[in-house]
């Protein structure tokens, strides 16, 4: 029998490697072929924990954190919720009330709600680690107003708002029409595991009916709401489940922008989609009223204050 403990223990060692390498190979390939329901999983929610020393599981996504993607994790946050965590991304900043808009995923609350269904007595935190470039010596925590969520399958998300002592940089939501091309890279950013905020590389497959599906560095609990971000400075899509809660080899899930854009549309929030095609065009706006002057460039109209033009 001891003769026997070298090869077993051999044997071992390369099942482990093998597992390690192709462990998640089977979900790659079912994710380039469009998965069947039964793979996704609706990720529980995590207990917000210190996240300096949250436990992670062996073959992890790929984090980053370095300087070259600080924009994109600038505006991203983590929510926290009733003891647990998810993640958010601030879509817009309004000067002039310095308010804040968060964009997340709606399972983080219960059921669904209606802006015309009133305030909500959620107690929501927004947690930071960065002001703009600046990276804070600790993350700070904001409290905030959860203002609506959808919890309906292909149409998960939120807005939440908090005002923040500093001007933020954001990520408008992206216009209806913007293109997502197949194979084309983007970054998923969130708090896996409850963890600080970390950026993502992540590949686009494709639709499959309400869902946005992507590959590499698939998400995991905590991920939750975090944003799809482009390159060009939009808001893409939201983080809401995986095929594999353990690992990064499985399949992400996102809320598309024709789900995000009509939950919001019909919770009066028309107004916040509209930054983003300004902002792609780079132009000002000018109100009917003040018909000669410029307003600055991050003014947005308010429903009920009167149509507005723009300029040609």
């Amino acid at each position: 029998m001891k003769k026997l403990l070298p090869f077993i223990f051999t044997f071992l060692l390369f099942f482990i490697a093998i597992h390690l390498i192709f462990g998640h190979q089977n979900d790659q390939i079912i994710g380039r072929v469009a998965p069947p329901n039964s793979d996704v999983i609706s990720m529980p929610l995590v207990q917000d924990t210190d996240p300096y020393t949250t436990n992670l599981w062996w073959g992890a996504p790929e984090e980053n954190r370095d300087q070259q993607y600080r924009r994109f994790l600038s505006p991203s946050v983590k929510i926290r919720v009733r003891g647990s965590s998810g993640s958010g991304t601030i879509v817009y900043y309004d000067s002039k009330t310095n308010e804040a808009y968060v964009a997340s995923c709606g399972h983080l609350f219960p059921g669904n709600h209606w802006v015309s269904e009133g305030k909500t007595n959620i107690e929501c935190n927004i947690i930071t680690w960065y002001h703009n470039a600046t990276k804070l010596p600790e993350p700070k925590s904001y409290p905030a107003e959860v203002l609506f969520w959808s919890n309906t399958r292909g149409y998960d998300t939120s807005l939440i708002k908090f005002k923040p002592d500093w001007k933020p940089t954001y990520f408008p939501i992206a216009p209806l029409d913007y293109n997502i091309p197949v194979g084309k890279h983007y970054h998923s950013v969130g708090c896996d595991g409850g963890r600080e905020v970390a950026r993502y590389d992540v590949e686009i497959v494709g639709y499959r009916g309400d869902d946005l599906i992507t590959t590499r560095n698939s998400p995991r609990p905590g991920r939750s709401g975090g944003g799809l971000l482009s390159d060009d400075g939009y808001y893409i899509a939201t983080c809401w489940g995986t095929s594999d809660t353990t690992g990064g080899g499985g399949i992400g899930y996102f809320t598309p922008l024709k789900s995000i854009h009509h939950i919001y549309s019909k919770n009066g929030y028309d107004w916040l989609l509209k930054v983003g095609n300004l902002w792609a065009r780079r132009i000002p706006i000018l109100d009917r009223n003040n018909a000669q002057g410029n307003y600055p460039d991050d003014y947005v109209p308010f429903p009920g204050d009167g149509s507005f033009v723009i300029p040609r």
